[in-house]
């Protein structure tokens, strides 16, 4: 039997469970920090081992949720595209997301060739800071910094900053949302929309 007319298909579910999915990895990314010493402080062995560590498993976590997310992305891109067609509502929406995630089908293949790198060296580090903002382009290491922190500037696939990409995300499915009412029955923490969870003025209550 066919489902009701009003029904989504398929596709947006899944469509919608991509972006949510990005959506919570880009959430994640942005908890991500690693304390380093403070300036003035002393260096032992101990100390500095113990901040190599730190470093090495934050690198670790950034890269692993950026991978995540952008396969997710990827995944969304793909059912958007199926969906073109049939659904002319959502035409203009994913257009103007396809527009936006471009850039990450051209930087799909540079990812996936790094996948298993350990950061084994302090060079391919830094370039990975670099790269994605989280340090400056002309910095000759972590010098003068007490902190790595992910934040709305990093740069996703070295790319696309993950704050815009996030509000791409969020808006798409806080229209699909309203479109096909897909959240009826199962509703985000205390009824937040997708772009309320991600912003840094929500509330801890709100994630």
């Amino acid at each position: 039997m066919s489902p009701p007319a009003h029904e989504p298909a398929v596709g947006i579910y899944l469509l919608s469970d991509h972006l949510d999915a990005a959506l919570a990895m880009g959430e994640d990314l942005l908890t991500e920090k690693a304390q380093l010493a403070e300036p003035t402080q002393h260096l032992t062995v101990a100390r500095l081992a113990r901040q190599n560590r730190d470093i090495a498993e934050f690198l670790s976590h950034v890269r692993t949720l950026e991978l995540t997310m952008t396969a997710r992305l990827l995944q969304a891109r793909k059912r958007a595209e199926e969906l073109r067609r049939g659904e002319h509502r959502l035409r203009p929406l994913i257009a103007l997301f396809a527009a936006g995630t471009n850039v990450l089908e051209d930087a799909a293949a540079e990812l996936g060739e790094g996948i298993q790198h350990d950061f084994e060296t302090g060079d391919v580090a830094s370039a990975f800071l670099r790269s994605r903002g989280l340090i400056a382009r002309d910095a000759a290491g972590l010098q003068g910094l007490t902190q790595l922190k992910v934040s709305e500037d990093y740069l996703v696939a070295g790319r696309i900053r993950l704050g815009t990409l996030l509000d791409l995300v969020a808006t798409f499915l806080d229209s699909l949302d309203l479109m096909f009412d897909l959240y009826s029955e199962r509703k985000h923490p205390h009824g937040a929309s997708a772009a309320e969870r991600w912003s840094p003025l929500a509330t801890d209550s709100t994630r």
